[in-house]
């Protein structure tokens, strides 16, 4: 899912109105696209898109995943079909069935035609621009006037002051230079013709790799890999898309120098093969793709891959001569995890990163995994927060030990096994690959030593309060905003019953608030940074939290009350006083 959506999320949760506007207009179309080929009905589907959104609107606090924006969706728009159909059971026909020339005259199939033809023209209107260029101005003046203004040889000879012969050499010339940059128009245009025609006559004796997919699959596929390979790296084979076909199974395969993933894909496999092709085009052109149409690649004796489907609709695209790097793949070594509790390590520590560059200077920008025999420990640190988390231990070998992976991989893995219920894990060398049974992920560890974060670790402290999250959460995001902006800090005046959250050390009542204790040893005074305050609260999931201290200039602790308070830790290094 889109950095973008989750943005939204947090806007709408936040009651930004217009934020939900926005989410609504990005999907409308496409749930109700949806909706209309379930149902078959233009109206039922404008309800059933209303009743959609309506449901997000009522219930996208429940979303746990925000990056799972997209399938979450789509599985309301399903459930909400299913009981159509329920309701008001119909005969209905498959896709390949249909007749499309029925639903052309429809309002909504006239817009997409419509935004298709728009779309096509301005292409080509910029390729036109872009081959004009390639000739000298005294040819392109002759093509201008004999092409687009339409004026004959003699016109144009009268308008120039030279003779038809020479204006005939002058075409020819221009014909001849233009018909070597060919690949531009295969590239850049819809071509429409009878159906069959062009692909047989290409790939008729040179067959290579042919494949089917449903669009939405390979869609996908290609959204996930682009973004992998959209990194800073400017090496043009890092901007491809790897596809391999073998047996049954389909794999598309994308990287940059830090991360690779090579995905699963649905779909038919008529010929073996392996291709390299730009992610961007290949992308785009199945986005425009109805969602209803078969997509069928095959690869041309001429070094192109074709893409065709049951409209008679070809675009050609040049395959990449250059050599993919080779993507590992887990073996019978790797270790099996719970995939729910690799997601939770990972959201209960990865705030802590370093992001600031001076920081990153000094320390890894990566989740350290330190392995014990009963547990793995995951610790992020910034310097001035540390975050911990227990998970089941990894025994990927007898030797192995701990490791850094860089944050980036971090956000990829909870993207790409979001609903994964296990997740195998291996360890090459300076890799580590992390896999379901749809893809594997693999990405460089960060060659560096993990500050030695045991030696802030205590194992006692002279006072604790134990208190409820969501009150003095609210609290502390409420009085934070009287707080300078530059420098956003609380501080907490804690005893045995309460702890006094205000702006500044002598704040005024009125800007200050109380929070209840519900239980609580010893008092103290401390200044704390009121973002890393808020954000180590955001990702305990339990309905209370201790905060254990010692004194105003040593750091303080937060702990989940549960079964296992050890099993998660933030301990964050307290302001001064009268700074």
């Amino acid at each position: 899912m889109k950095n973008g959506d989750v943005e939204l999320i947090q806007r709408i949760l936040a009651g930004d109105q217009i934020a939900f506007e926005s989410l609504l207009t990005k999907y409308r179309k496409q749930v109700h696209a949806h909706a209309w080929r379930r149902t078959g009905d233009f109206h039922i589907a404008e309800d059933i898109t209303q009743e959609t959104f309506l449901q997000v609107y009522q219930k996208l606090e429940t979303l746990e995943e925000p990056t799972q924006f997209s399938r979450w969706l789509h599985s309301i728009v399903n459930r909400l079909c299913i009981a159509w159909y329920r309701k008001n059971p119909i005969h209905t026909e498959s896709f390949e069935e249909t007749d499309y020339s029925e639903i052309e005259i429809d309002a909504y199939s006239r817009y997409v035609a419509a935004e298709q033809v728009k779309t096509t023209a301005i292409v080509q209107s910029d390729v036109v621009q872009e081959l004009l260029t390639k000739l000298k101005e005294s040819d392109r003046q002759v093509v201008t006037l004999h092409y687009f203004k339409e004026m004959t040889y003699s016109e144009i000879g009268s308008y120039l002051g030279v003779s038809e012969s020479t204006i005939k050499s002058r075409l020819h010339r221009a014909r001849k230079r233009l018909q070597k940059y060919e690949f531009m128009i295969q590239e850049a245009l819809d071509i429409t013709m009878e159906e069959g025609h062009h692909f047989h006559r290409e790939t008729n004796g040179g067959i290579g790799m042919n494949l089917t997919f449903e669009r939405d699959d390979l869609l996908y596929s290609l959204q996930v890999l682009q973004d992998i390979g959209n990194g800073e790296d400017t090496a043009p084979i890092l901007s491809n898309v790897f596809i391999h076909a073998i047996g049954d199974t389909i794999e598309c395969m994308a990287t940059d120098t830090e991360i690779g993933i090579r995905m699963k894909v649905e779909g038919t496999v008529r010929e073996e093969g392996r291709i390299v092709v730009s992610a961007q085009k290949l992308a785009d052109i199945v986005k425009g793709w109805q969602s209803e149409k078969l997509i069928n690649l095959a690869t041309t004796a001429s070094g192109r891959i074709e893409i065709s489907g049951g409209n008679g609709v070809h675009k050609n695209v040049k395959i990449s001569d250059e050599e993919f790097p080779n993507l590992p793949a887990v073996d019978d070594k790797a270790i099996a995890i719970d995939g729910d509790s690799l997601r939770s390590v990972l959201d209960k520590t990865k705030y802590a990163v370093p992001t600031d560059e001076e920081k990153i200077k000094r320390l890894p920008k990566g989740l350290y995994f330190n392995l014990f025999n009963d547990r793995t420990e995951v610790v992020a640190t910034d310097g001035l927060q540390l975050a911990l988390a227990h998970c089941e231990p990894f025994n990927l070998s007898d030797d192995s030990d701990g490791f850094i992976v860089p944050l980036k991989a971090v956000q990829e893995i909870e993207r790409t096994f979001g609903n994964s219920p296990e997740i195998k894990i291996a360890r090459i060398e300076n890799q580590i690959l992390f896999a379901d049974e749809h893809v594997t992920l693999t990405t460089k560890l960060i060659n560096a030593d993990y500050p030695q974060y045991q030696q802030i670790l205590r194992s006692s402290y002279d006072g604790r309060v134990v208190v409820k999250k969501e009150s003095f959460l609210n609290v502390v995001r409420e009085v934070a905003l009287l707080s300078n902006p530059k420098f956003p800090s609380v501080f907490l005046d804690i005893d045995e019953q309460k702890i006094r959250i205000s702006p500044k050390l002598s704040a005024p009542d009125e800007e200050c608030e109380t929070v209840a204790v519900d239980s609580g040893v010893g008092s103290v005074n401390i200044r704390l940074n009121s973002r890393m305050l808020t954000e180590a609260l955001e990702h305990i999931r339990t309905e209370a939290f201790a905060l254990e201290f010692s004194s105003t200039l040593l750091p303080v602790v937060i702990k989940p009350i549960d079964e296992d308070e050890e099993a998660q830790i933030c301990i964050m290094a307290p302001m001064c006083l009268d700074a």
